[in-house]
């Protein structure tokens, strides 16, 4: 495997730039001639961490994410589609408890809005097309005769 830093230090933003200006001489570099900047190559077998166990959209890997609890895919739908929790800035825990309380509110929301309008888009589709396995999507899911007697008002 290979690591190359692609003359990241070039990028920087001034403040961080000159940052690394007081500590290095980035025009003293060898690497920023190169094309890919310093690269260097690294072995698997001297660093396992570098490979990704099961490689990202192979099957297993769709497999173990679709199993993950509900916690967990909570938890990532919050820090990586909503980036509440990416870098939250709270100043004690009763803060840090709103803003998960918010997080959850947010997600719920998502979910509920999404199965609103998924339901919608189905109904449209049912009314243009009559298509009988939209209909069978659409039908209610059968209550367990423990639960209907709990709802039921009579």
């Amino acid at each position: 495997m290979t690591f190359c830093c692609f003359k990241q230090c070039l990028k920087l933003r001034p403040k961080a730039m000159q940052n690394l200006q007081n500590h290095y001489n980035i025009a003293m570099c060898p690497h920023v001639r190169n094309q890919t900047g310093f690269s260097k190559h690294m072995y698997v077998k001297e660093h396992p961490r570098l490979v990704n166990e099961i490689p990202r959209g192979s099957k297993r890997y769709k497999t173990i994410k679709k199993n993950r609890s509900a916690s967990e895919r909570a938890n990532s739908t919050i820090k990586e589609d909503q980036k509440i929790l990416d870098k939250p800035r709270v100043i004690n825990i009763s803060r840090a408890n709103i803003l998960a309380q918010m997080a959850a509110i947010v997600l719920l929301l998502k979910r509920a809005f999404a199965f609103i309008v998924r339901t919608t888009n189905l109904f449209r589709k049912l009314h243009k097309t009559n298509d009988p396995d939209i209909k069978e999507k659409l039908k209610p899911p059968s209550i367990p005769k423990s639960i209907l007697s709990l709802i039921q008002l009579e």
